[in-house]
């Protein structure tokens, strides 16, 4: 069992660090009057804002209705979810607090109107209200403007301690002095960082411990997946990188794309496919896309618990059948004199885009992602004249699309 959730604090007065900041927010809930403003608690991953939501539901007897704001990530979403829970709150015969976790995440072309939205409605709302983001952005400002912020700091080195003593004193082991400040410093304030480093410790060995808390960037994540031999040091790697499992399917930014595992690895795998032969790529490419089916339907279904297990179906699947292949990161899946030939086409249909993302009601990125190779190809098909897009660019489409039909 990982020692993160063994010791994830259940009551108030549990907590390790930010006393004063604990205080506000029990000072606010206690003292919570219809047309409060919401609660908006910032502060970096591993501070324990999560937790403390949630054991501050139990202690004041709340229902909590905790919801991802980042998954919800649009106006209709957050609107088709919170709304009722809003305006029926009475319904429900308890007392409820809304735990909107997050709303940093609201980002890319598919967020419009999500953070606004978000400003008007929790104002004068009938239930408490608190919100989580790990920093805070200019798009962020009418949220901020709206709510009480509470800042939570990173665990100071004294807070630190006392946690490692405090889990220590429970499993009855003992570790010297200089193992437990070489924890502290590479947590760096990070509570998640630092219980995962003492577990590491115990169960594990000291020689094995590195890099605990700080985090590695996806090209040596990746490098270091392909080049690791043992599958618990390679897990514990996965667990300090930056990377995510997202698919593109439900739009994301171009951060999460960065940052996006299963994007990398395909990528990185095709670009060396020269030094792997045709039945290993096949092999390494099929094991991939398992995992790849497995996010989706995590996404499909919104079962997001579910999303903290993709590290051991990635490890089953791909560890074994990608040793040795002398696999290296690459960013892109394409030769690059060929991105900048893709370039240059995908700036020319950018009008096309726009208009045709007006027409589906959907963002560019989905229009290109999922309907404009199909809409060319029924174009290229059928037989239609010029096209009218209530646009003042339907010239120019129209053009575009003339040049289309000529590529075919």
């Amino acid at each position: 069992m990982m020692w993160t959730e063994k010791y994830r604090m259940k009551s108030i007065d549990g907590f390790f660090g930010n006393e004063k900041e604990r205080h506000i927010v029990i000072d606010w809930l206690s003292h919570w009057v219809k047309g409060s403003k919401p609660l908006l608690m910032m502060g970096p991953p591993g501070t324990g804002k999560t937790s403390f939501v949630k054991s501050l539901a139990k202690y004041f007897d709340y229902d909590l209705v905790e919801l991802n704001a980042s998954d919800l990530r649009n106006k209709s979403n957050l609107e088709a979810l919170i709304l009722p829970l809003l305006i029926n709150s009475s319904l429900f015969g308890k007392k409820l607090m809304l735990f909107l976790d997050e709303i940093d995440g609201i980002s890319g072309r598919d967020d419009y109107g999500g953070l606004s939205f978000l400003a008007v409605v929790l104002k004068d709302a009938d239930i408490p209200i608190i919100m989580a983001s790990n920093s805070k952005n200019q798009k962020m400002k009418d949220v901020l403007k709206s709510s009480k912020i509470v800042t939570f700091l990173p665990l100071t080195p004294f807070a630190s301690y006392l946690l490692i003593k405090y889990i220590l004193n429970r499993e009855s082991k003992i570790l010297d002095q200089d193992t437990i400040i070489k924890i502290i410093r590479d947590a760096r304030g990070d509570a998640r960082g630092l219980i995962n480093g003492l577990q590491m410790i115990i169960e594990g060995t000291i020689e094995g411990y590195s890099k605990i808390g700080s985090e590695y960037e996806i090209e040596e994540s990746i490098s270091k997946f392909f080049t690791f031999e043992n599958i618990n040091e390679t897990k514990q790697m996965l667990l300090n990188s930056v990377l995510q499992f997202s698919t593109p399917k439900f739009g994301y930014s171009q951060e999460e794309r960065s940052r996006d595992f299963l994007n990398a690895l395909y990528n990185s795998i095709v670009s060396n496919h020269k030094n792997i032969s045709d039945e290993k790529l096949a092999n390494l490419l099929h094991c991939l896309s398992e995992v790849d089916l497995f996010v989706n339907r995590i996404y499909e279904n919104r079962n997001w618990r579910l999303l903290k297990y993709s590290n051991d179906i990635l490890l089953t699947k791909l560890f074994k059948t990608s040793r040795n292949l002398g696999i290296k990161y690459s960013q892109y899946s394409i030769p690059f004199p060929l991105i900048g030939t893709i370039f240059m086409r995908g700036q020319s249909l950018r009008p096309l885009r726009n208009a045709l993302s007006k027409q589906f009601h959907t963002s560019t990125s989905t229009v290109g992602l999922f309907c404009l190779s199909y809409f060319l190809q029924v174009i290229k098909n059928g037989k239609f004249g010029v096209l009218d897009f209530n646009s003042n660019e339907d010239d120019k489409i129209n053009e575009i699309i003339v040049k289309e039909k000529l590529r075919a």
